[in-house]
């Protein structure tokens, strides 16, 4: 029975982790059309593509705006619901409203901020114009900047609530007895913050920083929708780089090489919080 048990999530294990990883490994290590044993050569061209070195930029500059908004703002609000909202029926009222954007689908995000971001007739410019901006309508997708800002904003829509309901729960932990002797010494909101809360919130900050860390730098769907990784490359991420080669140009061996490195980067990153983590907590 304990064999039985637990061959089946290893042989799910197998159908659906060991199983591809492997086929990706031999893809990699064989020539693209012709095959044959090719060593690590789909892995030193790597560092020779010009267009991957692009890639990489775009996605560490998404990655960085993204987590870095996400977090901050999550972090802000959560405090600020924690310290002005006291009423269960108001935290309740909160916790649905920021669940909305978590559970759209990322396709439905892209396709709704595009209409948003239409220049002729989208919401955002018919503000702009309804504010006394009478300028030409703004293109939100047609310069690398403005295109870059796009889509950072739909990921900072969707999972900034992740990072707001992950932080609000841990200022739920902070002992009520330890922040009335904070306030009876005298200490501000500042003080308290930085003395009481963000101690208290270290280890899910780490938590939060992995998990939005690998989510952003496989982002795919809302991308696709909005831009297509234009203009020019200058939103074409590291997934959406990978879905070219290998769909569009048919070269999976050379794909699978780069896929390859995005899960050793992943790993080695998601190693080192773990250690850190594990280390904090003994």
């Amino acid at each position: 029975m304990p064999y039985l048990l637990v061959g089946g999530p290893i042989l799910f294990l197998l159908t659906v982790v060991i199983y591809p990883m492997a086929y990706a490994i031999g893809l990699s290590l064989q020539y693209y059309r012709v095959g044959g044993f090719a060593g690590l050569h789909n892995f030193a061209f790597a560092f020779q593509d010009s267009l991957l070195a692009a890639s990489l930029r775009s996605t560490l500059t998404y990655v960085a705006a993204a987590v870095g908004i996400e977090v901050f703002l999550g972090l802000a609000l959560a405090v600020a619901v924690q310290r002005t909202i006291r009423s269960v029926v108001g935290r309740t009222l909160t916790y649905l409203l920021f669940i909305v954007p978590m559970v759209t689908p990322p396709v439905a995000a892209g396709v709704s901020f595009r209409l948003m971001y239409i220049p002729e007739y989208g919401i955002l410019n018919v503000l702009l114009h309804d504010l006394g901006y009478h300028g030409q309508p703004i293109a939100w997708m047609s310069s690398p900047a403005m295109a870059m800002f796009s889509v950072v904003s739909v990921d900072v829509w969707q999972w900034m609530p992740f990072v707001f309901l992950v932080l609000f729960a841990g200022l739920q932990a902070v002992p009520l007895d330890v922040v009335e002797a904070a306030e009876v010494d005298g200490a501000g909101g500042w003080a308290r913050f930085r003395d009481i809360d963000l101690p208290y919130l270290k280890q899910l900050l780490l938590l939060v920083l992995v998990f939005r860390f690998t989510d952003t730098l496989r982002v795919f769907d809302h991308v696709q929708v909005l831009t297509m990784g234009g203009p020019g490359a200058a939103t074409e991420f590291l997934s959406l780089y990978l879905y070219k080669i290998a769909f569009k140009f048919s070269n999976l061996n050379y794909a699978s090489a780069l896929a390859l490195y995005i899960v050793v980067v992943i790993s080695v990153v998601f190693a080192l919080f773990s250690r850190y983590l594990t280390e904090e907590t003994a």
